[in-house]
């Protein structure tokens, strides 16, 4: 009997261990995956909630999306600043899966308004209106900017506040009207246009990498500052060989020469010194092979090989190249964490959220995702940017009167070089007054030196002409 009641007290007691424990993890879980679970589209309440949506607006309250008293959704007016506006804003069918519309739809609907609340408009006669969504986006900006993007290509622009980590436009190309999907002609929407390539685009980053590489020298030794490196235009080593572009050899340079001039040989030999250990873990202090958890939105991780069979990898992964990946707004946010004296500021894209009261109920804030760099590594790799600028691969992106570092890439994407490089531009303004950065891919668009570092520039100067 005694061993009886023993047994039935440990089987009492393990099941109010696992009880607990499921408990906690249900509600951890649902702390941290809340937002997204009710707002996914097959959630069957945001279907039956009666409710109107809240409006959507940018930073200075122009409305991007609003809802009739019919309950028909609306969106902005102008055509051109509604489909460049389409992944960041979203739809009510949920095709943008990162948009305010669908990551944002049980604060839009207000599903979890109070009982009292409820009461108060049943009495009245009022049908429930959702909390309003105000972002940190320029609406007129990012449709600018859009229209400048050059056409027959497909890409993205990311622009930020480096200083409050403000996302100031998210463009993605192609985009699509949401009125088309009402109208039911998904027919006319073109292919990978509900991505936002912004926060889902992972490429490989090419010579605009060479900042995470450089990062990882000044850090782990400062005198590589003053190392000479030789460039013949190509280079073997164990396992295979690199070339610079065009096989241009550069001849005896040191380091902020090579960085300027975007030669591979140089990085290559770099990465080699480097070793994977010590690339690896300045890469992953600047996020890549983490998951970011922003809160205001999904983004895809960055991924930086944790292991290579060969030596052969290591030097080409040191340029961007193999098995390198990022996205857009990480890749902004490595220039903006430059910029910034090396500390990366968490991006946000929710300025405030207001109830159907008028009462705000929630607002964001800058705050600081970690330091990354040494102010003194910060300041030698923005040296470096501007030079490049002013004299380097990425002269197209100055602008006159204002401070511009950049870096550009041409990252191949095919091994027999049959397939055009995709380009790449990242940079910012070195500006206490417009601390703005930027990052632009455009598939296919060759080298970074001329598509993108022109629309960058048109990007900045727009943005200091209507932001300030």
């Amino acid at each position: 009997m005694k061993e009886l009641r023993r047994n039935m007290r440990f089987i009492g007691t393990l099941a109010v261990v696992l009880f607990v424990g499921l408990a906690a993890w249900f509600a951890m879980t649902v702390y941290a995956q809340g937002n997204i679970w009710a707002s996914d589209v097959h959630n069957s309440r945001l279907k039956t909630t009666g409710s109107l949506r809240g409006d959507i607006t940018d930073r200075d309250g122009n409305v991007l999306a609003t809802t009739a008293e019919d309950g028909t959704r609306l969106y902005t007016e102008n055509a051109l600043a509604r489909r460049a506006l389409s992944q960041t804003v979203g739809d009510t069918a949920g095709m943008s899966g990162t948009g305010v519309e669908t990551f944002w739809s049980s604060t839009l609907l207000d599903i979890s308004s109070s009982l009292t609340d409820r009461l108060s408009e049943l009495f009245h006669s009022t049908r429930h209106v959702g909390s309003s969504v105000q972002l940190t986006i320029d609406g007129p900006l990012q449709a600018w900017i859009a229209s400048q993007f050059p056409r027959g290509y497909r890409g993205a622009v990311c622009l930020i506040n480096y200083k409050t980590g403000e996302i100031l436009a998210m463009v993605s190309m192609p985009n699509y009207d949401p009125y088309d999907l009402a109208a039911r002609s998904e027919a006319t929407v073109e292919d990978t246009a509900f991505l936002n390539r912004c926060l889902q685009g992972l490429y490989t980053p090419g010579s605009v990498f060479k900042i995470i590489t450089l990062a990882s020298a000044v850090t782990h030794d400062p005198n590589v500052v003053t190392q000479p490196f030789t460039c013949a235009g190509e280079w073997e080593y164990e396992g295979g060989h690199i070339v610079c572009l065009g096989g241009t050899a550069h001849g005896d340079v040191d380091l902020k020469t090579a960085f300027k001039r975007s030669c591979n040989v140089t990085f290559g030999k770099l990465a080699y010194q480097l070793g994977l250990d010590r690339l690896k873990a300045t890469a992953e202090r600047f996020g890549f092979n983490e998951n970011f958890k922003f809160g205001d939105f999904v983004v895809y991780n960055s991924s930086f090989p944790t292991r290579i069979d060969n030596m052969n990898e290591l030097v080409w992964a040191g340029i961007g190249q193999g098995q390198v990946l990022v996205t857009p707004l990480h890749m902004a946010l490595i220039s903006g964490t430059v910029a910034n004296g090396g500390v990366m500021m968490k991006p946000w894209l929710v300025r405030c959220i207001v109830n159907s009261l008028g009462a705000e109920t929630s607002e964001g804030a800058p705050a600081a995702y970690r330091r990354v760099l040494s102010e003194p590594a910060a300041g030698t790799i923005a040296e470096y940017m501007y030079e490049t600028v002013r004299g380097g691969t990425a002269t197209r992106a100055a602008i006159k009167g204002l401070n511009v570092c950049g870096k550009t890439g041409s990252a191949e994407i095919s091994d027999d070089k049959s397939v055009e490089t995709n380009a790449w531009f990242t940079g910012f303004l070195y500006d206490e007054a417009h601390p703005y950065a930027i990052s632009v891919v455009i598939e296919g668009g060759g080298a970074g030196a001329r598509m993108p570092s022109e629309l960058a520039a048109k990007a900045l100067k727009k943005a200091v002409e209507m932001v300030g």
